[in-house]
């Protein structure tokens, strides 16, 4: 078998030690992140990671940068734009949820960090979920029961994102005792958002 040019082997051996570092912060700690242990899980050498990363900083920055990358990917800005287009609050809402939680999912290693680590980046994130958010109530304004839609949407947004912490956090087959699925997780957010929004309280 051929042995693949210097520069894919190059990007392999960065890729591994970025997955290396993202299963270190999803089983502990940013302070568990050091050189030693993400030549160690990824088999990479001390010489490779200070020639692509410099230091744990840069290997930071670079997990940064995947982030943004994995995000803007996914297209979960499209999706929430079309939660807006929804004929009706409740599809509108579902579609939403379904996008972020799954994503969060998906990502859980990454998010964690983030999460925990606030940017920039995280704040215009929840920022661009707020806003899709009150532009969707605006667009089902009459299943709206709430006058303040500002508010509404600001309730809303976190009671999702609580959800998206426990998502990230919590295996779904421990979520609440049992084997739980993503797709109920998304099914009871979007009745607990949908019962606030249409509910005088």
């Amino acid at each position: 078998m051929a042995t693949p040019p210097k520069q894919e082997r190059s990007k392999a051996t960065e890729q591994n030690m970025l997955d290396a570092a993202e299963e270190l912060l999803h089983n502990g700690n940013a302070e568990q992140v050091t050189v030693e242990s993400v030549v160690r899980l990824s088999g990479a050498t001390v010489g490779s990671f200070y020639a692509r990363f410099g230091n744990v900083e840069g290997l930071f920055e670079a997990l940064h940068q995947r982030y943004l990358t994995s995000l803007y990917e996914s297209k979960i800005f499209e999706a929430l734009n079309q939660s807006i287009e929804q004929p009706d609050l409740k599809s509108g809402l579902r579609l939403g949820c379904k996008t972020l939680i799954e994503f969060a999912y998906e990502k859980r290693k990454l998010f964690a960090y983030f999460i925990t680590h606030p940017s920039e980046d995280a704040v215009m994130v929840r920022r661009v979920g707020y806003e899709s958010m009150l532009n969707n109530l605006k667009a089902h304004r009459s299943e709206v029961v709430h006058k303040d839609l500002k508010r509404a949407s600001e309730h809303t947004t976190r009671l999702i994102y609580q959800t998206i912490l426990g998502v990230v956090f919590v295996e779904p087959s421990n979520f609440i005792g049992r084997k739980t699925s993503i797709k109920e997780i998304v099914d009871s957010t979007t009745q607990m958002a949908y019962a606030y929004l249409t509910t005088e309280s």
